[in-house]
C-alpha cells in the first residue's frame, strides 16, 4: 500500500518521499519540531495543564491564585515526586501525592485542606477535558486503540 511521508526541513521546506510498504506493516508517526513552534506547544500544554489547578486555588480562596503559580506549584510538585520515587523506595506512592499537596500549600498559599480541595476539583477539571477535548483526538496503530 503506498503511502506519503513528509518532511520539513530547518528551512521550513516541506518534501515528500512516496514508499511501498507491505500491508502487514502499519506506517509510524514522526513528527520533529523545533525552535519557536515548538516553544509556543510547550506553553499551550503548561497553561492548559495548570488551568484547572488554577480555576480550583480561585474556588477554595487561596492567598495567590495566579496561573504563574499555578504552573509552578505543578513543577515543584513534579521535582517533589521525582524526589520521593528516587529517594522514597517503597513509599513512593505515599511521597508523590503529598509532594502535590504541600506545592499547592505552599506555592499557592491556602491550608492543607484547600490544597486537598484543590487536588480534588483540578482531578475533576482534568477529567473534564480528557471527557470533552480528548473526544476530538483518536489514536490507533497495530490493532490497539486509545
Amino acid at each position: 500500500m503506498p503511502w506519503v511521508r513528509r518532511q520539513v526541513s530547518a528551512r521550513g521546506a516541506i518534501s515528500e518521499i512516496s514508499e511501498l510498504i507491505s500491508t502487514d506493516r502499519e506506517p509510524l508517526v514522526n513528527l520533529n519540531m523545533s525552535g519557536l513552534p515548538a516553544i509556543i506547544i510547550q506553553v499551550g500544554f503548561i497553561v492548559v495543564f495548570s488551568a484547572p489547578v488554577w480555576l480550583a486555588a480561585k474556588m477554595v480562596g487561596a492567598a495567590n491564585p495566579t496561573l504563574i503559580r499555578s504552573a509552578l506549584s505543578l513543577i515543584v510538585g513534579v521535582v517533589g515526586s521525582v524526589a520521593g520515587v528516587a529517594f522514597g523506595g517503597g513509599f513512593a506512592l505515599l511521597l508523590a501525592p503529598l509532594a502535590f499537596l504541600l506545592a499547592f500549600k505552599y506555592v499557592l498559599g491556602t491550608s492543607l485542606l484547600g490544597a486537598i480541595g484543590i487536588a480534588i476539583i483540578a482531578v475533576a477539571g482534568y477529567a473534564a477535558m480528557i471527557h470533552f477535548i480528548g473526544a476530538a483526538f483518536t489514536v490507533s496503530g497495530n490493532g490497539v486503540s486509545v
